[in-house]
């Protein structure tokens, strides 16, 4: 074999080393050594494809995705690298600067002058644009492709559907890395995160090498990082302290002692969405508490249904045993007689030996057609649950629908339930509902959970899974005796 083609093949192997490592070509291309989490964010591009960031301030969220802008650049051809982010200062002054910063040499001649763009052919460039006009993602399909949305809970859906239509049909070689502050659950970039679609990664600040470094004494290996000394400051502003008997899932440990944070604090250092307890009812630090596998209660059987109320709602069901969720299924356009006979049969089949099937607790949202499905019971325990109704605590709730979604999140918050046992596409249903309705607090001081059509306008779709876990999940229908109130609650009625 001659020395020309030897050299050749090792060319093109060392080229697909590179393709598949974007970090072996940061270090040794751009000259640049990436911490764990870096790493994690390129390979999961580099394997995956879709990859959503929502990380702490100043962990190098800008400095990796210049990087990985310039592999795709240098190392597919042709190809086209687009990035983007909300303000024209995003995109020239913070990502376009670091990939002007990293350029190895033998990129240098192709950067414009004066403009975000690096150019060698009409099929091969990279570009940079601010997000306003989605017309500039459109039009174009070529096989490789990598869109990096930066700061990306500023991005409107327009430029998201557009991005995103670009990289149709083009299996691996098409990409898309967006990176964030999850600040806003309302975004665009939040809604992306819950549907499954992506590999969705999440920074803290705490996990930072320059902080590790800091709590041991050694110096910061990446100068300009986050520091221990700014999450202190940030600990003190945002988080409340808290004993070691009241910790909850969520709250975080910092100079020898347990910290509650706050909204800003689980976005700006823990790189998590915020619980933002003045408006979701749910957080992610909650759902993550329960994906937490716990071992199953010797404890009754009861079940949650949510029945359909229009021609586009599902009739949803959800089955319990202590805090275990074990059971969640959906049927749409399911006359009622139906829907009696799958509750009944669901009675049999997840009843324990010995418990009687007729004996478990159905609890049934009868504030619509849930109430003529009593009608059916025909000797089971079919119990109805009316959401317009009073609650059991009218101190801090002016409805039930109010009480029940506090009263599955407050389990959560106790790190009481475990929704592992469930699949991964309910899972996927109920995360994106638990996590959409808001709250406020209403004239009387008391927590109010939006309507019903509110969240349906957010999500697209009625949140009936959700009600149906909040049915299951709900009191047993003798707390809400009138003589009992005193015994529960503590208080009179």
């Amino acid at each position: 074999m001659q020395q020309g083609s030897v050299l050749e093949d090792q060319a093109r192997e060392y080229l697909g080393i590179l393709s598949r490592h974007p970090e072996i070509y940061a270090e040794q291309i751009l000259g640049q050594r990436w911490w764990s989490k870096q790493i994690e964010i390129a390979q999961a591009l580099a394997d995956r494809g879709r990859v959503l960031v929502q990380a702490s301030h100043s962990i190098g969220k800008s400095h990796v995705a210049a990087g990985l802008a310039l592999w795709h650049f240098d190392i597919f051809r042709p190809g086209l690298t687009i990035t983007t982010a909300n303000t024209l200062d995003q995109v020239k002054d913070v990502l376009w600067k670091e990939i002007r910063t990293q350029a190895p040499k033998h990129l240098k001649p192709h950067f414009a002058p004066a403009a975000c763009r690096l150019f060698t052919a009409p099929d091969h460039f990279a570009v940079g644009y601010t997000a306003t006009e989605a017309s500039a993602f459109q039009g174009r399909h070529e096989s490789r492709v990598l869109i990096i949305f930066d700061e990306a809970t500023g991005i409107e859906s327009q430029f998201w559907d557009a991005a995103l239509s670009m990289l149709t049909g083009g299996g691996k070689e098409c990409r898309f890395l967006a990176i964030c502050n999850p600040t806003d659950t309302a975004s665009r970039m939040y809604e992306e995160c819950q549907n499954g679609d992506y590999e969705v990664i999440s920074v803290s600040a705490m996990d930072h090498p320059n902080v590790q470094a800091d709590l041991e004494g050694r110096p910061r290996p990446i100068p300009g990082a986050v520091t221990a000394e700014w999450i202190g400051q940030c600990v003190r502003q945002w988080c409340t302290q808290i004993s070691n008997d009241d910790r909850q899932a969520g709250d975080v440990r910092w100079d020898d002692y347990w910290w509650r944070p706050g909204p800003e604090f689980e976005s700006r250092v823990l790189g998590r969405w915020p619980s933002t307890e003045n408006t979701g009812v749910w957080s992610e630090a909650l759902w993550n508490a329960c994906m937490e596998k716990k071992p199953m209660p010797d404890l009754p059987l009861e079940i949650g249904c949510d029945v359909a109320r229009f021609g586009d709602d599902w009739t949803a069901v959800v089955a319990r045993r202590g805090g275990c969720a074990i059971f969640h299924d959906r049927r749409s356009k399911q006359a009622l007689d139906q829907t009696a006979g799958w509750l009944k049969e669901l009675c049999g089949k997840y009843a324990k030996k010995g418990e009687d099937p007729r004996s478990v607790c159905v609890k049934i949202d009868a504030d619509g057609l849930g109430s003529s499905l009593i009608d059916f019971k025909g000797g089971f325990n079919f119990v109805p649950i009316q959401a317009s109704n009073k609650p059991i605590d009218a101190r801090r709730y002016p409805n039930r629908r109010s009480e029940l979604w506090f009263n599955t999140a407050e389990m959560a918050r106790k790190n009481e339930l475990d929704f592992t046992r469930l699949n991964k596409g309910s899972l996927t249903i109920l995360r994106r509902q638990l996590m959409a309705p808001k709250w406020k607090v209403d004239s009387a001081g008391r927590r109010l959970v939006e309507k019903k059509e509110q969240t349906k306008q957010t999500i697209g779709g009625s949140p009936d899974d959700a009600d149906a876990l909040n049915l299951a999940f709900a009191a047993p229908s003798w707390a809400q005796d009138q003589t009992l109130r005193k015994f529960l609650l503590g208080y009179p009625v």
